[in-house]
C-alpha cells in the first residue's frame, strides 16, 4: 500500500519591487553620459593616433632616406677614388711600389678617412706596398676583391677581416672588425698590372647614421638599422649588431609607408625603411635601411590625452546622475531633447550643444552639467589638436635642419658632394641646349696635412673655411662652389671657355697665395681645369679629367693651374 502526502497549498508569488525612478534616472543617465563620453573620446583618439602615426612616420622615413642617400653617396665616391688612381697610369710608371705610390697611398689614408687599409697588389696578388706595410709581401690571390677587381671596378659587401684583424686593433664596441671592399684594376700601357685595394672600416656605418639622428632621438627611442639584400642584419645601434643577428632579427615585412610593426624583442614599433640608392651595378649591394620608433613613445601624448578625456567623462557623468536623481518632473520630455543632442554632440553636428532645460531647477542643473561636459571635453580636443600642431611644428623644424645638413658641409657652409653631382649633370643638359661652353675646376690645398701636423687640426680648418671664404668672394653667384671632402674643392663655371676659366683660376691661385696669416703663414692651392664646349662629356668623364689636370699641377710643383688637354 502506498502512502499519499497531503498537498500542500501554493504559497502566493511575492510581486517584484520595482526600482525607484529616482534610481533608473541615475542609472540611465549616468550610463547614456558615459557612453557618450566614451564614443567621442574613443573617436578623437583614433583620429589624433592617426596624424601622429602619418607625422612620426613620415620623420622615420626622412630620417630613413637621408641615411640611404649618404650611405650610396659615400660608395660611389669611394669607388670613384679608387678608379681614378687605378686609372692614372703616371702614378704607376715607375713600379706599383714606387715613392710617389707609397705617398699617395699616405694621403689617401687620411683623405678617406676610414680605409682601415689601403694596399696595391701586383698581378699575382703579391702585395707591393700598403699603408702602415701591413700585408706587405703577403699574397692576396685568392681574396675575393682581388680577383673580381682584376676584370673591372668591384666594390665588396660586408665581411669580416681574416688577415687585417690580427693586425689592426679591436672596435671599442667589442664587435668584430667588418670591412666594406672597393678595388680597380691598375691600369698601364693598355694592361692590367695589378689592383689597387681599399679596406673601408664599417664603423662609418655609425658615423653616418649619427648624422642624420636628430638630437632627441635617443630619448625619443628613435634607432636605425641596416640590412643586406638577403634581409640579414648588418647593423645595429649601440653595437649590438652581432648579438641581434644571433637572435634572429631579420628585415620587417615595411610596405611603402610607415607602420607599426612587432619586433623581435616583442614590442610594437612604427617602423619606416629606405632602399640604398645605386647609379651601377658595382654600387648595387641591396641595402634596406630601418628606422623605427616604439609605437608606446610616438603615441604617449595622444593615450595620455585620452585617459585624460575619459576620466574628464566619467566625473562629468557621476555629477549628471546624481543631479538626475531629482529630476522627475516632466522628465520624459527633457529626456529626449537632451538624448538627441548628446547624439548629435557624439556624431560632430557642427554647433551642437546641450539645450537648458526648463521644466524645473533640478534639470536645468543638470542640463548645464552636460554643457559644462561637452565644453571640456571639446576644449580637451582642441588642446590634444594644438599638441599635435606643435608636435608637426617641431618634427617640420628638425626635417628643415636634417634637409639643411644632408645638403651642406657643416665645416665651410659650402655645397656637399650629394647637392654638386645632380647641379653639374643639370648645367650639363643647359649647355647642351644654348651651346656655351662650360668648365670644371678641382682645387686642392698644398702640403695641408703639415698644417694639421704643425699646427693642429684647428687651424686646418680655419685655412679650410678661409679658402672657402676666398672662392665666394672672388667668384660668381652663378657658380658653383662645393667641398668634395678633407682639402679639395670643386667648382662649376657656367657659361665659361676653357681660356676665362684658366684666367679665373690663376686668378685665385694668386689671390690665395697672396694672403698670409700670422698663425700659419701663407697657404697655395692647385688647380687642375677641363672644359666641355657641348655639354656632351659625361659628368663623370669632365671630373675625372679636371682632377687629372690638378694631379698634373702637383706633379709641376704645385701653386699652379694647369687645364686637362685632349
Amino acid at each position: 500500500m502506498s502512502l499519499r502526502l497531503p498537498r500542500l497549498p501554493r504559497l502566493p508569488r511575492l510581486p517584484r519591487r520595482p526600482f525607484s525612478l529616482k534610481l533608473q534616472l541615475t542609472a540611465v543617465f549616468g550610463a547614456l553620459v558615459i557612453v557618450a563620453s566614451a564614443a567621442i573620446t574613443w573617436e578623437l583618439s583614433d583620429m589624433l593616433r592617426t596624424r601622429v602615426r602619418a607625422d612620426a612616420g613620415r620623420s622615420l622615413s626622412f630620417i630613413a632616406s637621408n641615411a640611404s642617400q649618404i650611405f650610396g653617396a659615400g660608395l660611389r665616391a669611394n669607388a670613384s677614388v679608387v678608379d681614378v688612381l687605378a686609372r692614372r697610369e703616371a702614378l704607376w710608371a715607375d713600379g706599383l711600389d714606387s715613392e710617389q705610390v707609397r705617398r699617395t697611398l699616405a694621403t689617401l689614408e687620411v683623405t678617406q678617412g676610414n680605409a682601415a687599409w689601403i694596399g696595391v697588389a701586383d698581378i699575382d696578388g703579391r702585395v707591393r706596398a700598403s699603408t702602415g706595410n701591413l700585408l706587405l709581401g703577403a699574397n692576396v690571390a685568392e681574396r675575393l676583391w682581388f680577383q673580381t677587381a682584376r676584370n673591372g671596378l668591384f666594390v665588396g659587401d660586408l665581411h669580416p677581416a681574416k688577415l687585417l684583424e690580427p693586425l689592426l686593433p679591436a672596435n671599442a664596441s667589442g664587435e668584430p672588425l667588418r670591412f666594406l671592399d672597393f678595388a680597380a684594376p691598375i691600369q698601364r700601357d693598355g694592361r692590367t698590372v695589378g689592383v689597387l685595394g681599399i679596406h673601408a672600416n664599417w664603423d662609418w656605418a655609425a658615423q653616418v647614421i649619427g648624422t642624420v639622428l636628430p638630437p632627441q632621438a635617443r630619448s625619443a627611442g628613435i634607432e636605425v638599422f641596416i640590412f643586406d639584400r638577403n634581409g640579414n642584419l648588418i647593423f645595429a645601434p649601440d653595437g649590438r649588431s652581432q648579438q641581434l643577428a644571433r637572435e634572429g632579427l631579420r628585415l620587417p615585412a615595411v610596405e611603402a609607408e610607415a607602420a607599426v610593426l612587432p619586433w623581435h624583442d616583442g614590442g610594437a614599433f612604427l617602423t619606416a625603411a629606405a632602399r640604398l640608392p645605386s647609379t651601377g651595378p658595382a654600387t648595387d649591394l641591396g641595402w634596406t635601411i630601418v628606422a623605427r620608433e616604439p609605437a608606446k613613445l610616438a603615441f604617449a601624448a595622444v593615450d595620455e590625452a585620452t585617459r585624460k578625456a575619459l576620466l574628464i567623462g566619467l566625473l562629468i557623468a557621476l555629477t549628471g546622475a546624481l543631479l538626475a536623481g531629482v529630476a522627475a518632473h516632466r522628465f520624459g520630455v527633457d529626456m529626449r531633447r537632451m538624448a538627441r543632442a548628446v547624439r548629435d554632440v557624439e556624431a560632430g553636428v557642427a554647433g551642437a550643444r546641450i539645450p537648458s532645460a526648463g521644466s524645473s531647477a533640478e534639470m536645468r542643473t543638470l542640463s548645464r552639467a552636460v554643457g559644462s561636459m561637452t565644453h571640456r571635453l571639446v576644449t580637451a580636443r582642441e588642446e590634444l589638436e594644438r599638441q599635435v600642431r606643435q608636435r608637426t611644428h617641431e618634427l617640420e623644424i628638425v626635417n628643415a635642419e636634417l634637409g639643411r645638413q644632408a645638403q651642406t658641409d657643416a665645416l665651410t657652409g659650402l655645397l656637399n658632394r650629394r647637392v654638386f653631382d645632380p647641379m653639374l649633370v643639370r648645367l650639363l643638359a643647359d649647355s647642351r641646349r644654348n651651346g656655351r661652353e662650360l668648365s670644371v675646376m678641382m682645387i686642392d690645398a698644398d702640403h695641408f696635412k703639415r698644417i694639421n701636423d704643425v699646427h693642429g687640426h684647428p687651424v686646418g680648418d680655419r685655412v679650410l673655411r678661409m679658402l672657402a671664404d676666398t672662392l665666394r668672394d672672388r667668384l660668381r653667384a652663378s657658380d658653383v662652389i662645393a667641398r668634395f671632402g678633407g682639402e679639395e674643392f670643386a667648382v662649376i663655371l657656367p657659361e665659361t671657355p676653357s681660356s676665362k676659366a684658366r684666367k679665373t683660376a690663376q686668378a685665385l691661385a694668386d689671390r690665395i697665395a697672396g694672403h698670409s696669416d700670422p698663425v700659419w703663414g701663407a697657404v697655395t692651392v692647385s688647380i687642375g681645369v677641363s672644359s666641355c664646349g657641348d655639354g656632351m662629356t659625361p659628368p663623370e668623364e669632365l671630373l675625372r679629367q679636371a682632377d687629372e689636370a690638378l694631379y698634373q699641377a702637383k706633379a709641376e710643383g704645385r701653386n699652379r693651374v694647369c687645364v686637362y688637354r685632349r
